[in-house]
């Protein structure tokens, strides 16, 4: 396994405020400026972090990042974002500064919402034990808050989702290929948790 074939890359942003539900749109502003993206299967954009205004935004802060998952090879490709201009519901961002990181090699694995296309949570957990058994990834999962993302041909269900007991070569594949559906939009899209516990180093 080549554990430096994804990578993420961070994107420095300024801006104040974003809708809360900002996948979709934030994915048609980037392929707008990088038509390749719409085909890039490992094309992945993290949820941003803000704070709730309870009124369907995000305040952002001045350490806020934009963080694209993409193939190490397209990295060049990726970075002549710096510069741009982009706006998500009539919010103007630019984005800054490009720094790449590498796939992180703790445990456990959170993700901000995973979309398998079951709404009900015992068919969701069904499905996410399907597709762990189809990756061949041996890990332990727990079902947390349940996100409702609109698109253009309606509102789609998912659950955020805790992975651990995962060996490191699972960790590092399952944050290379993402879990479910909606990848491009920030869905099953893995970042460590906040209780890390480190993984031995591989080849």
């Amino acid at each position: 396994m080549d554990v430096g074939a994804v990578v993420d890359v961070q994107f420095d942003l300024q801006g104040n405020v974003i809708p809360k539900d900002h996948g979709f749109a934030l994915f048609q502003e980037i392929a707008r400026l990088l038509p390749w993206v719409a085909s890039e299967e490992q094309f992945g954009i993290h949820h941003i972090q803000g704070a709730d205004t309870g009124h369907d935004e995000l305040v952002l802060n001045k350490r806020v990042k934009l963080v694209v998952r993409v193939p190490a090879k397209r990295v060049d490709e990726l970075v002549v974002l710096t510069g741009q201009r982009i706006e998500l519901g009539g919010h103007g961002l630019t984005i800054g500064a490009a720094k790449t990181k590498e796939l992180s090699r703790h445990v456990p694995l959170f993700a901000h919402c995973v979309t398998t296309g079951s709404e009900d949570e015992a068919v969701f957990a069904a499905d996410v034990i399907r597709m762990l058994d189809d990756m061949h990834i041996d890990a332990r999962f727990i079902c947390g808050k349940r996100q409702t993302i609109r698109l253009p041909e309606g509102e789609v269900s998912g659950y955020s989702l805790l992975l651990h007991g995962l060996p490191v070569q699972h960790a590092i594949r399952v944050q290379q290929t993402g879990l479910g559906t909606n990848r491009k939009i920030g869905c099953g899209i893995f970042i460590p948790h906040k209780s890390l516990t480190p993984l031995p180093t591989i080849d």
